[in-house]
């Protein structure tokens, strides 16, 4: 399913308002409108512009009001907008009738403060779609997404259930990627054949055919000291390095993410203290 962000002045187009919802929800899109949401105070204008980001579309329905300004003197709608051009949503802009009367009144007397700067906003925009008697806002909206090319957006999909008799199915087939789990590991450096860590690895997993190949592990490092005479590996349990990361898996087994890593030492065996710094970088597996 795809879904618009419905952008305009409410109380003056609520008519407007709910036709454009009606002819989205005929074409299986979802509208968005902010009036259904509840915004925290402190960060108001972010919670719209997440939900802009989620839509896969852009509507703007404008008339003869300008609306209400935020702290700057922008309208709402205006910076709704703003924000919609400037990170490339699919936009449809519609100018209902009374939008049209007040732009042919442009250059007359008795004009609002309002209607001068709902004007000049509408003037800025170069590829509205007018509405008349003949080329109603169904006709808009149907023409604009019978036309549209859905393949090139994102849009959302229920999760899928699965019954166990698939799961069960699923676990077999999958059953070399599923190590979550704890494990012993060695640590080598491609470039540095002298060196060496051991240690182990707590590896968390949700083993289901959504999340599988996503993973985060915790590992605790040793440095190793090995005796070439004897064939063996010293761990300096005095030294060693924490760290985490997550990780994705893909087809063919290869295991790849970003990790983040501390260093502790202590002469004395379980007196540990944190040098400075954090190291992050990139493992493969």
């Amino acid at each position: 399913m795809y879904s618009a962000f419905i952008s305009s002045v409410y109380e003056s187009l609520k008519d407007e308002r709910s036709e454009v919802i009606d002819c989205l929800l005929d074409f299986n899109v979802f509208p968005i409108c902010m009036e259904h949401f509840t915004t925290a105070a402190d960060r108001k204008f972010r919670d719209i512009e997440e939900r802009i980001d989620d839509a896969d579309f852009f509507i703007l329905i404008l008339g003869s009001r300008y609306g209400s300004l935020d702290e700057n003197g922008i309208s709402w709608t205006e910076r709704e907008y703003v924000y919609a051009k400037e990170n490339n949503k699919p936009m449809l802009v519609l100018f209902c009738d009374e939008l049209i009367s007040l732009r042919s009144k442009r250059h007359g007397e008795g004009l609002t403060e309002d209607e001068r700067r709902q004007i000049k906003f509408s003037d800025e925009i170069g590829f509205a779609r007018s509405v008349t008697e003949e080329l109603t806002i169904r006709k808009i909206i149907t023409q604009f997404l019978t036309g549209y090319d859905f393949s090139a957006l994102s849009g959302w999909i229920r999760d899928k259930k699965f019954t166990p008799r698939e799961i069960e199915e699923w676990r077999e087939t999958h059953k070399a990627f599923h190590i979550e789990g704890e494990w012993f590991h060695a640590h080598i450096a491609p470039d540095d054949p002298k060196y060496i860590r051991t240690g182990t690895m707590k590896i968390s997993q949700r083993f289901d055919p959504e999340n599988y190949k996503n993973f985060t592990f915790e590992g605790l490092n040793y440095s190793v000291r090995y005796n070439a005479a004897s064939g063996e590996l010293f761990e300096n349990r005095l030294k060693r390095t924490h760290w985490s990361g997550t990780y994705s898996v893909d087809e063919k087994g290869v295991i790849f993410g970003i990790f983040m890593a501390k260093r502790e030492f202590s002469e004395n065996f379980g007196e540990y203290s944190v040098e400075r710094g954090i190291r992050r970088g990139i493992h493969d597996f």
